[in-house]
This record gives C-alpha cells, structure tokens and sequence, in this order.
C-alpha cells in the first residue's frame, strides 16, 4: 500500500524535509506533495490561530482538505525553551520576524544564561485527514541553544539548536544527518506506522457495485432531525461538538442546515446555522457561512427535479400546479434550482438530510419521494434501512413505527 499525502504548507524547507525524511525510511510508500502541484495554483494558506502546534496542524489540514477533498497532512512546529518557560513554542515562526531576526532574538534574551540552563526541545505536530478520519502525531528531539549561530545549513532555529548527543548545531549538520535525529523525522515515523495500520482499501471503498457514500452522512442526518424541532438547542449543540470534533467539514455542516428552510421552515434555518456558529466560535472553528454561489441562480430547477422524482416528475409537477402556479415556479427555481441545486453539498448529502427532516416532521407524502430518490440516486435499499437507523433516537415510538410502514410501502411499490 502506498500513500500520496498533499502538505498543507507554502514553507518549501518543511516540504523538503518531509520528502527527504519519507525517500529514507518509506522509499516508494510515502510520496509528499505540494498543494500546487494538485490544485494547479498557489495554496492560500490559512491563518494559524491556534494557542497549540495541535490546533494549528488541524487548522491547515482542514482548511486543505475541504478543498481537494483527498489524504493531507499539516505540519506544524516549534521550538520550546526551559529558561523562557516553553517560548517561543507556538509561536516560534513568528517570534520576532525573520528566520535571522528570531534567532536573534531568542540568543538576545538568552543573554547570560549558563549551557547547563540552556534546555530546549524541537517539537512537530503532523495532523493527517482523510474522509473518514483527523489523527496528530507528534515528534520530539531534546537538546540545547548554543551560545552563538554556528552553521549555514536548515532553516529556522536550526543554527542554534544543538541535539543531544551532539557537539554541533543542526545548521552545521549535512542535510541527512539532520533528517535522522529531527523532530520532523520522529513525526514522520509516528505517521508511517499509524498509515500502515490503517485498513484503507476496507475502509474506503464501497464493496463493488455499490455507490460510495460520505462517512459523515449519519451526522447530517442527525443534526437536520434534531434541528428541524424547535427547543431543542441544547441536543443540536451536542450534536454539532460531536460532528465537527468527528472531522464532518464546517461548510457541509452549514449546507445541511441551510436547506432546512425547505423542509423544516425559515425559523428552524436561522436558529441552527446561528447555532453552529456559536459552536465553531467556542471550538476555535472558522466558521464558513453559506453565500450565494454560480448554482444560485435559478437555472437548472427543473433538470434536478427530474432527476430526483424520474417518471414520477410529470404527476408531481401536475399536483403543485393544480395548487397553485406559482407554487409549481417557486418549487422549481427556489427550492431546486437556488438550493438544492448549490455546490456545497452532493446530491446524495442533500437527499439523505432531507429524508431526516421529513421523517420526524412527519411529512409522509414528502418523504416517500425522497426515499424513492435515495434508491434512484443507486443507494441500495439495505444501505437505506441503515440510514433511517440513525433517526430512531429522534422519532417516538408512534412516529418510528409510521416510517416503518412508509420505507417498505417504498420498497414494494417503488
């Protein structure tokens, strides 16, 4: 098994690094990329305000991932002094300014403390993400600041971080000799072995013939059942603190309770996207409010429509227009084509939430036909049952037992 991981970073020594660490002790296993190299353009990079080297490694892996949607890794490090109390820690690349500025500094406020007191240890935090899962691994090297730079190798602290076990700095030591003893090495380490023990191909592969679904589609069926109810506030806050900390990407949060105004009215929308909110501020989460997109126009209503109720499209269109008119134009270029139609949710997402809100809203001729669209779309109905599996916690026992009967009249009769 081989991995091709993309480096949430635009620091080309830390890339270096990696790559020279994986060539040594996973040569043809571990293959680091550059974000430009998969996006075609410069990465943007993210703000790293994270008080922790953990927090800041989740932060890029996940502001990376929720773009290319494949395996990253961030990295994230620091050098910690026993005599400045852990500084500059996580803020070591920005402790002063420049690379030479932070020496600078460091050395200056070391100024007349004895090498015996002079403790200090290089720490990395390497965060990997997939779809199904957010592991940090971390790497510690023990050492000391020397009392002047010595060395024009690395980067960083290095000309003034002495390993233990040794009487040269890392900027005097050949770039191999480094990539041995660093913290950036025992990380990588740390990844390789939890890489080799994770069973990808079982984990992330549909068995064959069967459509692949997103592993946090259980999540957004919990939160669109739970936030479709009013006074529930404190459930949806429990529900989304396990949802984000499960790695479910903030803006498909945001998707999935946007489309609530569909389904479960305007109120309900409001109140669970202000509370998400609340909850990504709390958790130290950029929060992604949904904006109007290229799909926000109108157009493409009716193709979606037909899609998801096939043949049955006609009779629906003919029942909402016997209604009202417009409510067959509303139908169409709002609900389809200004939201259902939006980017920021697949169609498999948005259906499966969609089924969740109108189960416990109880609203049976709705939900027959988006249940007809989940085996339309290619989920098979044993995948289905499963998935209506997660909203018994939410139903009573009257409701649960109405959606019993509802899935298999589906089922029989299509």
């Amino acid at each position: 098994m081989g991995w091709r991981l993309v480096v949430a970073t635009n620091n080309r020594h830390k890339l270096a690094e990696l790559r020279s660490i994986a060539a040594m002790i996973a040569p043809g296993e571990l293959e680091f990329l550059a974000p430009e190299e998969v996006l075609g353009s410069p990465w943007e990079g993210v703000e790293e305000s994270g008080q922790t080297l953990e927090e800041n490694a989740y932060l890029k892996a996940t502001a990376l991932f929720e773009q290319l949607y494949r395996p990253v890794v961030a990295d994230d490090s620091g050098l910690e002094v026993d005599a400045l109390g852990g500084e500059p820690g996580v803020r070591s690349a920005r402790f002063a300014g420049s690379d030479a500025d932070n020496r600078r500094a460091l050395l200056e406020r070391l100024s007349g403390v004895p090498p015996e007191r002079r403790r200090a240890r290089f720490r990395c935090v390497l965060c990997y993400r997939d779809w199904f899962r957010t592991v940090c691994v971390e790497g510690v090297v023990e050492g000391t600041i020397a009392l002047e730079e010595r060395g024009q190798r690395g980067f960083g602290y290095d000309p003034i971080f002495v390993p233990d076990g040794h009487e040269r700095t890392f900027g005097e030591m050949e770039p191999w000799e480094k990539d041995r003893l660093s913290h950036r090495f025992h990380a990588t380490v740390a990844l390789l072995e939890f890489l080799r023990h994770l069973d990808e191909e079982e984990a992330a592969e549909p068995p064959p013939g069967e459509i692949a679904l997103p592993p946090w589609i259980p999540w957004l069926m919990r939160l669109s059942a739970v936030a479709s109810r009013a006074e529930q506030t404190e459930q949806l806050e429990e529900l989304l603190v396990g949802a984000l900390r499960s790695g479910v990407p903030v803006r498909v949060v945001a998707e999935t309770l946007l489309q609530l105004l569909l389904f479960a009215g305007f109120p309900a929308a409001i109140e669970a996207l202000r509370c998400a909110q609340s909850v990504c501020q709390r958790l130290g989460l950029p929060w992604e409010a949904p904006e109007v997109d290229a799909a926000d126009n109108g157009q493409g209503g009716l193709e979606l429509f037909e899609r998801l109720y096939g043949e049955q499209s006609m009779r629906v269109r003919e029942r909402l227009r016997q209604a009202s008119p417009l409510l067959e134009a509303l139908v169409l270029e709002v609900a389809y084509g200004r939201v259902l139609a939006r980017s920021g949710l697949s169609l498999l997402e948005r259906e499966c939430a969609a089924v969740a809100a109108l189960a416990v809203g109880g609203w049976w001729r709705q939900l027959r036909s988006h249940l007809r669209a989940l085996l339309r779309l290619g989920i098979p109905p044993e995948r289905c049952t499963e998935l209506l599996a997660e909203l018994r916690p939410y139903c009573n026992q009257q409701l649960w037992e109405r959606l019993q009967v509802e899935w298999q009249e589906v089922q029989r009769w299509g």
